[in-house]
């Protein structure tokens, strides 16, 4: 089986993500399954990252091949594109489940009435037109993000991802051995300070009091394909770990300005009812900040994700 170009061995694409169970048909008790017995239709839209997928439904329940094609394809480039979808807030969940645990919305943002389980990102309140991997301030980050555009603006608005493996692949060979073996500290002291205001905060099935620092290492190994990423962003790390301030700023502003190369990266056009669905393990991405006052309303959920590991933090 070829998908995107990318031979499939026998079995490939159909294991489980670490940490999760085995996966089982979802199509029990449902009439019917989208895409059972279904080749994917898959087409890059960049060298480095970022494929459109066609021919598919996201509101009807996927059949377990059409599940491990997708994932082996967001293995492979990392943002999926959807166009044409028209998706509830519980369709647009029950979607992402297909995929893994799904988290609270965000944890300090409020979530959309009704729905614990999505975020509305809405320009009019907020714009995240700065490099960033979500919720990296955690310990357990997300393993990915599942963005439906409910109202779009008819110019500007479009959203960026850069590859942080192909960021990684790269860097001078000085350079990945230094990266190799350096951890970084994360942090957001904005979030920390709702949270105390809030009084806390739930991740994991988790009542936390307070918003710690969380570390993680500054290159991380992909559970699913073992390829090496740069695992750090302007808007959430803040130190690297046994450094002085000069030091650190110096190497992270290096890595900051090496990562957001064009080269790297894929640009998307939003249309109303288009889905993105992107890896946070191994992205940056940028929503640009040029559509003035036209209405930009999009709906996120998240998957749950697991402790980074690395070259400089092996994994169990």
């Amino acid at each position: 089986m070829r998908i995107g170009g990318h031979t499939i061995e026998p079995g490939e694409g159909s294991k489980p993500w670490k940490g999760q169970p085995l996966w089982q048909s979802p199509c029990v008790g449902h009439h019917g399954c989208v895409g059972v017995d279904t080749e994917l239709e898959i087409k890059a839209v960049a060298p480095h990252i970022g494929a459109e997928v066609g021919g598919l439904d996201l509101s009807e329940p996927l059949s377990s091949d059409v599940i491990a094609q997708v994932r082996a394809a967001l293995g492979r480039h990392l943002v999926l594109f959807f166009m044409d979808q028209d998706l509830s807030p519980d369709q647009q969940t029950a979607f992402a489940r297909q995929f893994g645990d799904v988290t609270p919305a965000h944890p300090v943002i409020p979530s959309l009435e009704g729905h614990p389980e999505v975020l509305p990102i809405d320009g009019r309140e907020d714009r995240a037109s700065w490099w960033h991997t979500d919720v990296t301030f955690l310990s357990t980050p997300p393993l990915g993000s599942i963005l439906h555009m409910r109202q779009a603006p008819s110019v500007g608005g479009d959203t960026m991802w850069v590859s942080l493996q192909a960021a990684y692949d790269a860097l001078a060979e000085p350079v990945r051995t230094m990266c190799d073996n350096l951890i970084a500290w994360h942090h957001d002291p904005w979030f920390a300070a709702d949270v105390d205001a809030n009084g806390g905060y739930e991740w994991n099935g988790r009542w936390h009091e307070k918003l710690y620092p969380a570390s993680h290492p500054v290159v991380r190994t992909h559970p699913d394909t073992n390829r090496n990423g740069l695992f750090v962003n302007s808007q959430f790390t803040r130190h690297l770990e046994g450094m002085s301030k000069v030091e650190s700023d110096a190497i992270l502003d290096m890595l900051y300005r090496h990562c957001q190369r064009p080269e790297f990266s894929c640009r998307f056009r939003w249309q109303v009812g288009a889905v993105a669905f992107w890896d946070n393990r191994a992205t940056l991405h940028y929503a640009l900040d040029d559509y003035g006052d036209a209405l930009r309303v999009a709906h996120r959920v998240t998957l749950r994700g697991d402790r980074p590991y690395g070259p400089a933090r092996p994994g169990d």
